[in-house]
């Protein structure tokens, strides 16, 4: 009987300490049975997560509210991008459920690559809606600050490649720089595009064709400013906001038609006056030959003719 008691004891300790080392050990690596904690112990990739949230929703709205102010009736580009910039708030709460603790996602994710496929859909409506908003013309400084805010989630994720992806598709969907760039409008206009953001720009028309010159020789571009002009669609460039004009001029300067035959007159431009100059040696006094400056026919025309200076 003695003997049967102190084997029943023996078993009761047993059971105890398998029952102890299994409450102290739980299932998995033996770490942690939340593998998102596990890969976020700094708290870094759910406060990204949230960023993320909150910026998706400011520009669903914000393109909620350029699309209204605009006025008129809904474009089918207009809608598609109500559509995707609510898509992609959705998905980034979602993401950020998947990061938080205790959301039911977490315990049945495995680390990084469960975040990494969650990622790739995140990713892919991000690039819907950023390539939708650049063809209805709608302000992208907000995206891009997401698009930042993606890449540090990649990287905080793990490195899988996805930040490199990430930035080819950008650059394989972005259209040509325009930033700095003429482009020809409607009724023979020419406007200067200037870059606010990713998909951004406000054109900028020129007064006429003295501004153009001016502004293209002010640049150190040369003679030339055919030479820098970007094709764009005109419902492209008729949906780019509006800048100021340019408006500059060849006042206190000298100026000759561009044509490869001798004794071409040299004006100088004084009062809004054209004056030309009797001999070739008074280009020295008015800054020398590197100071005259090539400009068409119709510009000089502009200009009434002045005194002779002799």
């Amino acid at each position: 009987m003695k003997m049967r008691f102190a084997i029943l004891d023996v078993l009761i300790l047993s059971v105890s300490v398998s029952a102890a080392c299994l409450a102290t050990f739980p299932p998995g690596n033996g770490t942690d049975s939340d593998p998102v904690e596990r890969l976020d112990q700094g708290g870094r990739l759910v406060a990204l997560a949230a960023d993320l949230e909150r910026r998706a929703v400011d520009f669903a709205r914000s393109a909620s509210d350029q699309i209204i102010d605009r006025g008129g009736t809904l474009m089918d580009d207009q809608i598609a991008v109500l559509f995707a910039s609510e898509g992609f708030a959705a998905s980034s709460r979602l993401f950020l459920r998947m990061t938080e603790r205790g959301s039911g996602y977490t315990a049945r994710m495995s680390s990084r690559s469960g975040l990494d496929r969650a990622y790739r859909y995140l990713n892919r409506d991000f690039n819907n809606l950023e390539e939708t908003a650049g063809r209805a013309g709608i302000r992208l400084y907000a995206l891009s600050e997401c698009a930042s805010i993606l890449r540090r989630l990649n990287a905080e994720i793990g490195g899988s490649g996805f930040v490199d992806d990430f930035d080819r598709d950008r650059r394989d969907r972005e259209p040509e720089d325009w930033d700095g760039k003429y482009v020809k409008g409607r009724d023979s206009a020419v406007f200067l595009l200037e870059r606010r953001g990713t998909g951004d720009y406000t054109r900028r028309p020129f007064k006429n064709l003295e501004s153009l010159f001016k502004y293209n020789y002010d640049q150190d571009r040369g003679k030339n400013p055919w030479g820098y002009v970007a094709e764009v669609p005109s419902k492209t460039l008729d949906r780019m906001r509006k800048g100021s004009m340019i408006e500059r001029t060849f006042e206190g300067l000298m100026i000759i038609e561009p044509e490869n035959r001798p004794n071409r007159p040299v004006y100088l431009i004084r009062g809004g006056k054209r004056h030309g100059l009797s001999r070739p040696e008074l280009v020295a006094r008015y800054g020398g030959w590197g100071k005259v400056y090539e400009v068409p026919r119709e510009v000089i025309d502009e200009y009434p003719e002045g005194e002779l200076i002799k």
